[in-house]
Parts: structure tokens; C-alpha cells; sequence
């Protein structure tokens, strides 16, 4: 079978990386191609070549990477009320020569494994997750057996003094502040950074950033290398 007619693998990129291109690609312009030179500065190499094989599986990019009607369509409804239906069409009709008959509103992760068996068993938590984020962007239900569990961290055991306990006022008000953080004004947007030990990980800063303020964000990351090469030092 010849690399043109070979059928590209399922998307396993996370599904904040995957909404990062697509948000790009709506706020700045739907190019002909896809290659590393359009992508955000922060995405990695391997982020930018899962990137690139999810929208080839999806058929939002052709073989040799030009862009197709399906991903402009998905684009413009980016932050629009169309996006669940839009994803629908654009996204999960790519799965439907495996998914079959299964009713995902009430499978079991057996069957959901079944369907995703052609991917190696590294790759199939990944495959599946994005699958999933796609139905809940898209609004289908499906069965809360299907949620893929994280392996949490080992608790540390803590052998200093113990802290004193905060009062029940103090810590539901450290609770709102925290809150307060999380959450997105309109005048900023979350990048995320695709690193391999949290999904989770992001840099938050305003759509209005000027040049001069781009500087500060460079110092901050020339701290974070720092700290970085530090970790690696002493783990040599």
C-alpha cells in the first residue's frame, strides 16, 4: 500500500492542543497549507506533528497538507453557537466506520476499547480521549463508564510541624480568590502548552499585549530555564 493511500492514524493530540490550532487559524487566517512555519510559537515539535496527523485523520487537511472546505467550516464556527453541530459534522463523522452500532450513551469501555483495537495500546487512552472531548464539544452524551481515570500523584508525607487548620470562613474565602483566578476575563485568552506532564498546562495573557510587554514574558520564561536546567543538574 503506497503512503498516499495509506489511512492516517486517529487524532491522539490532546483536545486543548487541537481547539489551540483551530482558535489560531480563526483569529488570524485559514492558510492554504498547514506546515510548522503557521503554527503557534508555543507549540512543540511533536505537538505540531500530532496537530498536523489529527487534521489529516479528520480530513480538515488533504495528503499533501492544503486545507479542505471541512476545516474552514470548523473555523468559522469556532466560538459561535454552530460549534457543537459544526464539530459534529466536521469531527466525529470521521469516526464512523469504527464506532458501528455502539450506543455510547450506554457503553461500556470494553466496547469503546473494540473500537479504537487498531491502535497500539500507548496510543489508545490518548485516541480515546480526544474522542470523547469531541462528544462533549459536539453535546453527546455518553456513558460516565468511558471516562478515562489519571493516575494521581503519591500524596507526600509531610514530617515538618503540622500547619494550623484555617478556619472554615478563611478557607472558603482562599477558595473564592482562587476562583477568581481561574477564570478568564474577556480581555485575556489561555495558550496552552502542550508538555507531556500535565494536559493542563497554560500561560494566560492579554489579547491586547504590546511588544515592549512580550520582553517581560521572554524574562519570565528565561527564569522558568533556568529553573529547568537547575532540576537537571540535580537529577544528574
Amino acid at each position: 500500500m503506497s503512503d498516499e493511500n495509506k489511512q492516517p492514524i486517529l487524532p491522539y493530540v490532546s483536545y486543548p492542543t487541537f481547539k489551540a490550532i483551530i482558535r489560531h487559524l480563526h483569529e488570524t487566517v485559514v492558510t492554504d497549507q498547514i506546515d510548522n512555519t503557521m503554527m503557534p510559537s508555543g507549540f512543540s515539535g511533536s505537538s505540531r506533528a500530532a496537530v498536523t496527523s489529527a487534521l489529516k485523520s479528520l480530513g480538515l487537511i488533504d495528503a499533501q497538507n492544503n486545507t479542505t472546505q471541512k476545516l474552514k467550516d470548523l473555523v468559522d464556527a469556532y466560538d459561535t453557537q454552530n460549534w457543537p453541530a459544526i464539530v459534529k459534522r466536521c469531527v466525529l463523522s470521521s469516526y464512523a466506520e469504527i464506532t458501528g452500532g455502539v450506543e455510547l450513551k450506554s457503553a461500556t469501555r470494553k466496547q469503546v476499547n473494540e473500537m479504537f483495537k487498531d491502535t497500539t495500546p500507548q496510543m489508545r487512552d490518548k485516541c480515546i480521549r480526544f474522542f470523547l472531548s469531541a462528544n462533549k464539544e459536539a453535546d453527546v452524551e455518553y456513558s460516565p463508564h468511558l471516562k478515562i481515570r489519571r493516575r494521581l500523584p503519591k500524596k507526600r508525607i509531610d514530617t515538618a510541624s503540622p500547619k494550623k487548620k484555617v478556619s472554615g470562613k478563611k478557607e472558603s474565602r482562599a477558595q473564592e480568590e482562587i476562583s477568581e483566578v481561574k477564570k478568564t476575563s474577556a480581555n485575556m485568552f489561555d495558550q496552552p502548552i502542550p508538555i507531556a506532564s500535565d494536559d493542563n498546562c497554560f500561560i494566560r495573557v492579554p489579547r491586547n499585549i504590546s511588544v515592549s510587554e512580550v520582553e517581560l514574558v521572554k524574562a519570565a520564561v528565561a527564569f522558568i530555564e533556568a529553573m529547568a536546567k537547575q532540576n537537571k543538574n540535580k537529577s544528574e
